[in-house]
């Protein structure tokens, strides 16, 4: 039975290589899928909560814009077992994963 887990990179550059890596490492690559975070449609709520949340970020808006402006991406890996996991992860560590 396959169970999926998710890890997180907050570049698309590592996540990219981290697949690479799993790949070469004996993954499937119809178990891999990576998706590219989107940043959310602007809407007048999340407008306003985030010029309120820009104001006390420390550096301003400048700050918080240029902390908006990172991309990252996500890893979702079918695995079957924990040996599997535990390679994965070990793997995706080397590339700066965090869990999702």
């Amino acid at each position: 039975m396959t169970r999926t887990i998710h890890r997180n990179f907050a570049e698309v550059t590592d996540a990219e290589s981290a697949r690479s890596a799993l790949l070469a490492s004996g993954f499937p690559q119809s178990c891999i899928q990576l998706t590219k975070h989107k940043p959310l449609p602007a809407s007048v709520p999340t407008s306003t909560v985030g010029n309120i949340l820009d104001a006390l970020t420390p550096g301003g808006a400048a700050a918080a814009a240029a902390a908006r402006e990172r991309s990252g991406a996500m890893l979702t890996l079918d695995i079957y077992d924990e040996d599997e996991r535990d390679k994965a992860d070990a793997i995706m560590a080397g590339f700066g994963a965090r869990h999702a």
